[in-house]
């Protein structure tokens, strides 16, 4: 059983009979029951860690406490400025009566939200929701129109009517007429301020490495032993060598496809020969089934069927290794900042105008991007000279039908930016914020549960204070980190300017269920619900899966949201 499972019930005592429930159904399969201050109980599954104290309840891992400071606590801004981590807090007052619950910022335990008869109920899985309210499951298809249009972008919203998210960093509080109401507590805006900022390129990278390293050290208990997703490119490379000063009870595994890119084992053994962790090398072999139904009913369409046989493969080995956690570094090209357009070039027009400085930086995005450096000029120019806050999620039309395509992006509140936000530093939050759209629905999670120490608070704090110019340096992307870890790690890996990749693996995975995938997406759950363009489609369907094929790309969404709808409602 997943050891992060738990569902919280707060007014438990207006609702009785969903109370029973509860008891009765979420105790039979495991969970703990434990009642706290007034009218809340809580249901939580025995490795999940619970601490009271007596205006305060934190479930989950919290890292940075002080037991004195949490004694009184009373706000919930008060909590995010003196610790992080995985964590649901309760705030108790002083009658024991519940008065707020937050979510850690940037935490990866998961708050769903739903209501009943004056109850709140907030739990990990949708599913355990769903069981005490006695509801069935109903998809919410504009969601599923949304999160098409608008791919990469999580917000409050999901795929099941009457649930939605509680947002890391964002809290639910109770007012004086009993009603609940939202409030952003954490917002990454704060940090992009220029008066936080670290522009003293030895003290960024000193923070940075700081930063890893207090992440993997509140993270990774050193009893606990986890496995490192190890490709031996700089971003797992950095936990590699975090994880070994730690000594973390750790060991690595690398995958590997039949396709050159999907084979980075010489960088994964230059790593683990460094850091000295053990290194296994397992390779994906087989067809994946991409026709099937998700392997787990979640809020959302998560594991993209492309990985599920690699996903498969993990939650084996954790079971046969009884692994505690798995750690991945998944963000870390976001988090480190590796630029996408000229942006840090337009930056540094903002602040100090046309100079050396700005030359310098466009003659480093030029190198990244193998680019001219006249067009990286004219880009940044007119980067820098646009001063309209670009609120507007990038919209993909995809396969949606006319009238089924949203005109409005869901809201989220990090799009809320600061009417001065640089534009490399706007493309660095949206870069985050993207990356946080794919860390959840992924199987092996029902064995042990993911860290994900580049998405954590102190390292994301760092690494927005400091200035988009800084992580292109010398034209190397990433280049605070790179250097950070120098003497760390090897060149070979510092140093490395290519990247793996999966696009061979999973066209060739497209190419072989293209006869199963033919019927199943024409007249699947997501087609009957009339939100595609079918004709469109069906001459995507006809096509051979090739890249440079746009619609060879969209129908990977398209697949993984209706492998989600499948894993609800069965097989259309």
């Amino acid at each position: 059983m997943n050891p992060e499972r738990y569902l919280l019930v707060i007014g438990a005592n207006r609702s009785p009979a969903l109370l029973s429930r509860a008891a009765a159904q979420l105790t039979g399969c495991g969970l703990q029951r434990r009642d706290f201050g007034q009218d809340v109980t809580l249901f939580a599954a025995p490795g999940l860690a619970v601490v009271e104290h007596p205006s305060l309840a934190v479930i989950g891992q919290m890292s940075d406490a002080n037991l004195a400071q949490l004694a009184h606590c009373e706000t919930p801004v008060e909590l995010v400025a003196d610790s992080w981590g995985n964590y649901i807090a309760l705030g108790l007052g002083t009658d024991g009566t519940p008065r707020w619950v937050m979510r850690a910022p940037l935490g990866h335990l998961p708050a769903y939200r739903t209501s009943a008869n004056g109850t709140e109920i907030i739990g990990s899985h949708p599913d355990l929701t769903l069981a005490v309210t006695d509801e069935k499951p109903t998809l919410a298809w504009e969601f599923v129109g949304r999160h098409l249009a608008f791919q990469h972008l999580q917000t409050s919203e999901t795929g099941l009517a009457g649930i939605e998210e509680l947002l890391g960093g964002e809290s639910l509080e109770q007012g004086s007429n009993g009603d609940w109401h939202r409030r952003q507590v954490w917002s990454p805006w704060t940090w992009t301020a220029q008066s936080r900022e670290i522009g003293d390129p030895l003290r960024a990278r000193q923070n940075l490495r700081a930063s890893v390293e207090r992440a993997v050290a509140g993270l990774i208990p050193r009893d606990v032993l986890c496995l490192l997703e190890l490709s031996g490119g700089v971003d797992s490379s950095i936990l590699a060598a975090a994880l070994a000063g730690h000594k973390a009870k750790a060991r690595a595994v690398t995958l590997v496809t039949d396709e050159r890119e999907g084979d980075e084992r010489i960088y994964a053994r230059a790593a683990s020969i460094a850091t000295g962790l053990p290194l296994d090398e397992v390779a994906v072999t087989g067809a994946v089934n991409l026709a099937r139904p998700a392997s787990m009913r979640s809020a959302r369409p998560g594991l993209p069927m492309t990985l599920s046989l690699a996903d498969d493969l993990l939650a084996e080995k954790a079971r046969a290794e009884t692994i505690g956690a798995f750690v991945s570094g998944a963000g870390g090209d976001c988090v480190f900042c590796s630029p996408a357009s000229a942006a840090p070039a337009a930056d540094v027009l903002r602040r100090f105008g046309v100079g050396r400085a700005a030359w310098a930086a466009v003659d480093a995005l030029a190198r990244i991007h193998h680019a001219s450096v006249w067009d990286v000029a004219k880009m940044a120019w007119r980067q820098a000279r646009e001063r309209t806050a670009q609120s507007q999620w990038p919209r993909t039309t995809g396969f949606l039908a006319h009238d089924a395509l949203p005109t409005t992006a869901p809201v989220h509140p990090w799009l809320e930016e600061p009417a001065d936000v640089l534009p490399g530093k706007r493309s660095h939050v949206r870069a985050i914020l993207a990356a946080l759209a794919h860390v959840e629905g992924y199987g092996r999670h029902a064995v042990a549960p993911s860290r994900f120490p580049l998405l954590s608070q102190p390292v994301v704090e760092t690494a927005l204070r400091i200035p988009s110019w800084l992580w292109i340096e010398n034209g190397r992307d990433r280049a605070v980190a790179r250097t950070a870890y120098s003497g760390f790690l090897p060149a070979s890996v510092l140093d490395r300017r290519t990247k793996g990749g999966l696009d061979s693996y999973a066209i060739a995975m497209l190419a072989h269920n293209r006869s199963a995938l033919q019927p199943l997406l024409l007249e699947g759950h997501v087609s009957r619900s009339g939100l595609l363009d079918r004709r469109r489609l069906e001459a995507a369907l006809a096509r051979q899966p090739r890249r440079g094929d746009a619609d060879t790309y969209l129908l990977f969404p398209l697949i993984d949201t209706e492998a989600w709808a499948s894993a609800w409602l069965g097989e259309p």
